[in-house]
């Protein structure tokens, strides 16, 4: 393997910039164009009664885990149009998901939220800053 760390890290910023991109086009979808709600497809498990919010999120990642151990097991994906890469993405966004949901109940309860080290980042522009 010949890769070295500048590699690694322009292969970091392209998988998070498609992430991003990716989180964008999806969460308009899920949580509407007024993005109000942009965890309302995992607070509904929740409202379902069926778990926590966060255990329905970490079911996810689970489930995309599982999809990466059996490529890893047999050297190959049966569903032909999610790409290794694909669930890679999802893996990340649903990271910045699970952690940003934390965050929000953070907020709910008054405490101080804490500042992302991407806040000012050249990938990711002028996010908000978030608020005590």
């Amino acid at each position: 393997m010949n890769m070295h760390r500048n590699d690694l890290l322009a292969y970091h910023k392209g998988l998070c910039s498609k992430a991003f991109s990716l989180m964008q086009k999806k969460n308009a979808d899920y949580a509407g164009k007024g993005g109000d709600e942009p965890f309302a497809n995992f607070t509904r498990c929740e409202a379902m009664g069926i778990c926590q919010t966060e255990s329905g999120m970490l079911v996810r990642m689970t489930d995309k885990m599982s999809r990466l151990s059996s490529f890893v097991e047999s050297g190959s994906l049966e569903v032909k149009d999610e790409s290794v890469e694909d669930t890679c993405l999802d893996l990340i966004n649903y990271s910045v998901l699970f952690y940003s949901y934390l965050q929000s109940k953070k907020e709910q309860k008054h405490e101080p939220p804490q500042q992302s080290p991407l806040y000012g980042h050249p990938l990711y522009g002028n996010l908000p800053q978030p608020t005590d």
